[in-house]
């Protein structure tokens, strides 16, 4: 990351930090920046986690199904355009909520994605589904260090 970018952020956060003083929401806005730089290709921000691998589409298309059902959870959609590189896949848990796993081609061997799992989603939910995903393709060690 280019040192002044970095700065920047730094002296912003600084600067929120000093504005909510006593508020509470210190260490809420340090563990989330802390988060963010600890986490590589794969960020969560308001449920959903952003990713990215070097592998193909179709894999990570097959990877996302596989977790899913490995989870235990009932793949309730399907589909997308294997023409444009997109694809949606929508899972249900047992209590009923909605997880999304929607699937971009960036090239043929460069492949983002991003897991919503809704406004109240659970972070260590979409981490272990992006770990599931990897072992269901034998990634072995994640890249980006979840």
């Amino acid at each position: 990351m280019n040192r002044l970018l970095l700065t920047g952020r730094v002296l912003g956060l600084c600067l929120l930090l000093n504005l909510t003083a006593g508020c509470g929401v210190e260490l809420a806005m340090l563990g989330a920046a802390a988060s963010a730089a600890s986490t590589g290709s794969a960020v969560y921000k308001q449920g959903k986690l952003n990713a990215s691998w070097m592998a193909s589409f179709g894999l990570v298309v097959a990877a996302g199904e596989a977790a899913f059902k490995d989870m235990g959870m009932t793949i309730e959609k399907s589909k997308g355009d294997t023409e444009k590189g997109v694809w949606t896949i929508v899972a249900v848990n047992d209590d009923g909520d909605k997880i999304t796993l929607t699937v971009d081609r960036k090239s043929a061997r460069l492949t983002e994605f991003q897991i919503d799992m809704g406004w109240f989603g659970r972070e260590a939910t979409a981490r272990l589904l992006l770990k599931r995903m990897a072992v269901a393709i034998n990634l072995g060690a994640m890249q980006d260090g979840t």
